[in-house]
């Protein structure tokens, strides 16, 4: 059975790395369109969202835009890709939101809440009608802080006391929501 706080949602955060697409080792980050490698299901589930009516929103931190030696079109060419690899499925993201700054610099870097919050102001989300969807903890951090339900994603689904749920990857995150939505109906 759904968690309760699924019934009613309207829009899905999405972080990126670990959920959308493979995570790369610590320290190392997705820097160029060919290091985008979708995770199995990823854009088949986001584009379920879709068809459901149900609004999807990236949220991603991006600390290696804050290097000096940076560049911000190789993030722009790395979301073009994601688009790309999204539509092939029949899926695509309603608006999309990056944290460039180092840690502890900013309130819009996950676990703070500023990327979620700057969505709802731009596009009259009720985050109360919100899940956000993401394989770390600051990821469920940030949704609480912002007021949003969580789910986790951790294969094996140990979960963490924090997540409102937990499945194994994005589609069974989906499932979990659509099912929901059902139930609701």
């Amino acid at each position: 059975m759904p968690p309760p706080g699924l019934r009613a949602v309207s829009t899905i955060f999405l972080d990126r790395d670990g959920t959308i697409n493979v995570k790369p080792a610590e320290g190392e980050y997705v820097t160029a369109p060919a290091d985008l490698v979708l995770l199995p299901g990823a854009a088949r589930a986001v584009a379920r969202l879709n068809a459901a009516g149900l609004r999807t929103v990236l949220v991603t931190n991006q600390r290696w835009l804050s290097g000096p030696s940076a560049d911000p079109a190789c993030y722009a060419a790395v979301h073009a890709r994601l688009e790309q690899l999204l539509a092939a499925e029949g899926g695509w993201l309603d608006a999309a939101y990056h944290c460039p700054h180092a840690a502890a610099t900013c309130d819009c870097r996950k676990p703070c809440p500023g990327m979620l919050r700057r969505a709802a102001r731009e596009y009259r989300i009720e985050l109360d009608r919100a899940v956000m969807i993401g394989d770390s903890d600051s990821d469920l951090m940030a949704g609480r802080a912002a007021g949003t339900s969580t789910i986790l994603l951790r294969p094996g689904a140990a979960g963490s006391a924090a997540a409102d749920a937990v499945a194994d990857d994005l589609p069974a995150a989906v499932c979990l929501i659509l099912q929901a939505q059902t139930a609701a109906g």
